[in-house]
């Protein structure tokens, strides 16, 4: 026997993944709110929020599944 006992996968946590999102949302909502003040308004802010959800999304994904442990976790206990 190897020493691998009580090893298995690691349940993903819906609810961390949630609030991680959260907080990386609001952060791309921001900047790219910026990019588009400072670009005269000259794009629609819908695909900026919708590019926002994709990508916070995806690094939620991400960032909860390596188990990484950081100041956007710190944040999004404290905020959510």
């Amino acid at each position: 026997m190897s020493g691998k006992k009580g090893k298995g996968k690691k349940s993903f946590r819906w609810r961390h993944f949630w609030k991680v999102t959260a907080v990386y949302f609001i952060l791309f909502v921001a900047i790219f709110g910026m990019v588009d003040y400072y670009a005269l308004m000259a794009f629609n802010f819908l695909w900026f929020v919708a590019a926002s959800a994709l990508l916070a999304v995806a690094l939620g994904y991400v960032h909860v599944k390596k188990g990484r442990r950081d100041h956007v976790d710190e944040v999004a206990e404290e905020l959510l």
